[in-house]
């Protein structure tokens, strides 16, 4: 029950490139349809879809990765210790 949010997270990934994807070959074809313009417009619609798709799902992943390592590593450190968080030792090294 526990890899829910993880699994809840990975399918708003797939969804938010799958909606990348379609609005920019959607707005190719239509872009295409009032220029007359064949199928270029199409093919770049899906260009700027799929690179969109590919950087903000690379971020969204970057952002869950991040997440679970704080996660895990918070569960490692018994309740109570005195050792400093990460945000602590960086105070004490600007001081």
């Amino acid at each position: 029950m526990r890899r829910w949010p993880a699994a809840m997270q990975l399918m708003g990934i797939g969804w938010y490139v799958a909606t990348c994807i379609v609005f920019g070959v959607v707005g190719g074809v239509l872009l295409d349809g009032e220029l007359g313009t064949g199928f270029a417009l199409t093919l770049v619609g899906l260009a700027l879809g799929l690179a969109s798709a590919g950087w903000g799902g690379y971020r969204m992943l970057q952002d869950m990765f991040a997440a679970q390592a704080r996660q895990r590593d918070a569960q490692r450190r018994p309740t109570g210790s005195a050792a400093p968080t990460d945000d602590e030792q960086d105070e004490e090294e600007r001081a």
